[in-house]
């Protein structure tokens, strides 16, 4: 399935410049795939209703993933506001349909660039082993 992804109205593509200056405000390499992804879009809103393929009891697709720059929920913000709070070497990247936080792997090794999503009390539920790979492991929603 091909997603599509719309920038909030208030939100513009960034620059490779503007990708690596987050890079160094974080500490850590981001994987290529997500990189690509964030040039073609900054973040996005998907267009259609998906699920994730392997997740328990179904549901829970990507709702948006957040821009690095302009726009609503920028991931400096999210990443100020959720340090301490997931787990280490984690990026929050986004947004499941039911709340969760998308978080994408920064740990060097095997783990790196596998997401999952989080929630506050501590939830976490495996998604894909790529950020490419999340992507597509999504499907049309029944609903």
């Amino acid at each position: 399935m091909q997603l599509t992804f719309e920038m909030d109205s208030d939100s513009k593509a960034i620059t490779v410049a503007e990708l690596n200056n987050f890079e160094t405000m974080v500490g850590l390499s981001l994987p290529q795939d997500y990189c690509q992804h964030m040039l073609t879009y900054n973040g996005g809103a998907l267009d259609e209703d998906v699920d994730h393929i392997n997740y328990i009891g179904g549901g829970q697709g990507i709702s948006y993933f957040y821009p690095i720059k302009y726009g609503y929920d920028k991931m400096e913000d999210v990443f100020n506001d959720l340090s301490g709070t997931i787990p280490n070497g984690y990026l929050a990247i986004g947004k499941t349909d039911g709340g969760g936080q998308i978080l994408i792997s920064l740990n060097s090794g095997s783990t790196y660039g596998k997401t999952i999503e989080w929630y506050p009390d501590g939830t976490i539920n495996d998604l894909s082993p790529s950020f490419t790979q999340l992507l597509n492991d999504m499907v049309e929603s029944d609903e």
